[in-house]
């Protein structure tokens, strides 16, 4: 009944069951409708998670981060750089002192980036953390640019 009627719940169901003379407790049908509705292996869609995702599409998926790396004087340095996931090649990287949101949105827009991407072949993602230094004028360089 449950595979059959799938808007019934127990109690409809074991309501039905009372008609047949049958005498079961809403716990019980509650406990067998899980099981009886429950897809097949063959059935069930594919659970696609953020690892097989990567996986999957690593040849079109590029990330960028900062680095924050010391110089001999202890001052901090922050390397932005781009790395395609495929093969792991550091596709584009700058040093700066003190990198902003308009800093990181120029690296984006620069020749050097372009130079990086031959005859247009941009990556299909690009992933990025949730840091103020990729803000609103990186993301609309970013969106513009088709990544």
């Amino acid at each position: 009944m449950a595979q059959d009627n799938r808007l019934w719940g127990a109690e409809r169901i074991r309501g039905e069951l009372l008609k047949l003379n049958i005498k079961v407790s809403k716990r019980t049908v509650h406990k067998y409708m899980r099981q009886a509705r429950r897809p097949k292996p063959s059935e069930r869609k594919p659970n696609q998670n953020w690892s097989a995702f990567l996986h999957n599409h690593a040849n079109q998926v590029w990330a960028c981060d900062f680095l924050p790396v010391y110089d001999l004087f202890f001052r901090p340095l922050f390397v932005f750089f781009i790395i395609e996931l495929g093969s792991r090649r550091v596709v584009h990287f700058r040093v700066t002192r003190s990198p902003t949101d308009e800093w990181t949105a120029q690296m984006e827009r620069s020749a050097v980036l372009r130079e990086a991407t031959p005859y247009g072949q941009a990556p299909r993602f690009l992933i990025r953390d949730n840091d103020s230094k990729f803000g609103t004028s990186f993301t609309g360089v970013a969106a513009g640019s088709g990544r």
